[in-house]
């Protein structure tokens, strides 16, 4: 067993205290840290990194070559973008598609780094908010005919027809030149009514605020009135599968997904979009409620292959290969101390007693 330390990413979105806070460093820091990465990925290189290319099968196990997860701490001050992921079959196709054409994998106009596809789990670390899934389009006319904005007829059509594909495409569509009509209609509204006691309705209203004051006149803030608005307590998780429209808002998380780089974004971005292909990816289904939470052996369950993952609170044993990750607190593992914010690697044919608060990320079956 050996402690890891995660590498922090300076993403744009990320807050200035929170995963300082949980590691016990000086807060605020100097620039927005967003994610701190466990794992052993080629663009957050190191121990674990080393090992496991040194002597896969000492340290995965016979058989795997490579760690099939990516372990991650999230902390979003900022929305991130509207974004979602290809199936496994997709992501090959396009990957295959995209070196045909002799696109480099760094261009800006890049959809597919790798053949992979990327699940990936979320576990609320406390209260946090994210936009996941389709909501059911009745409760989505209803808030349109709250809302009641002359210039989103062209959405509430669409939505009143049963037509989600039809809503989207309308909405990423739209000219250049009308959205900041649409969205100063849109967000003035909300304004008006945000602080009304209307419950889901009037949360939304205030989403569309806080969206549109973060990206002014973005399309991506129209989203706010398609997807579901989620609000994560601790322990509770997302899993977001292939196909699923979704964005995290703000809130501090563990987040788990498969080896990938594949995301294709429509919204809440300076970064590349491509209609075409993400409308071609998207899952057109309503997602009544996208929230998960974990047995009653802190175990969530997804069906997800890459990966599993499991919370600790008290004691609970570990059978590497594995990451354990301390969160709140110093946790033990063996006779590692582990402190808050920092993991532990189990090689494979370990095993370990956990005592203290942790998260534990291992392959899936």
């Amino acid at each position: 067993m050996q402690l890891i330390e995660g590498v922090v990413q300076n993403y744009a979105w990320g807050s200035h205290e929170a995963l300082a806070q949980i590691q016990g460093r000086p807060a605020p820091t100097e620039k927005p840290e967003a994610e701190l990465w466990f794992g052993a990925h080629p663009g957050a290189p190191g121990v674990l990194l080393d090992l496991i290319e040194a002597d896969p099968e000492g340290q995965l196990g016979q058989g795997r070559t490579r760690l099939p997860f990516l372990l991650k701490l999230l902390a979003a001050e900022r929305a991130l973008s509207i974004q979602v992921h290809p199936t496994k079959a997709q992501a090959e196709a396009g990957f295959a598609a995209d070196e045909a054409a002799g696109i480099a994998l760094d261009a800006f106009e890049r959809n597919y780094k790798d053949d992979n596809h990327k699940p990936e789990l979320l576990v609320a670390l406390g209260e946090f908010e994210a936009m996941a899934g389709f909501r059911p389009l009745a409760r989505t006319a209803e808030l349109l005919e709250w809302l009641a904005v002359p210039e989103l007829d062209f959405l509430h059509a669409a939505v009143v027809d049963g037509d989600l594909r039809e809503a989207v495409e309308r909405t990423l569509h739209l000219p250049a030149q009308d959205l900041p009509r649409i969205i100063d209609a849109l967000t003035r509204r909300c304004r008006d009514v945000a602080g009304q006691d209307q419950g889901w309705m009037g949360d939304v209203a205030d989403l569309v605020v806080r969206l549109e004051e973060q990206y002014p006149a973005d399309v991506g803030v129209l989203f706010g009135l398609l997807l579901n608005r989620v609000v994560l307590q601790e322990g509770e998780a997302l899993y977001l599968d292939a196909g699923q429209l979704h964005a995290y808002v703000r809130g501090t998380g563990v987040e788990i997904m498969a080896n990938s780089d594949n995301v294709l974004r429509c919204g809440l971005t300076p970064k590349h979009i491509d209609v075409a292909e993400l409308l071609s990816v998207v899952r057109w289904e309503e997602l009544a409620d996208p929230r998960l939470r974990a047995d009653n052996a802190g175990v969530y369950h997804t069906p997800a292959e890459e990966f599993s993952l499991c919370r600790i609170d008290g004691t609970g044993q570990v059978t590497g290969p594995a990451i354990v990750l301390a969160v709140g607190d110093t946790a033990e593992c063996g006779e590692l101390q582990v402190e808050s914010g920092s993991a532990a690697w189990v090689p494979a044919g370990e095993e370990a007693t956990v005592r203290g608060k942790a998260f534990i990320a291992r392959p899936g079956a």
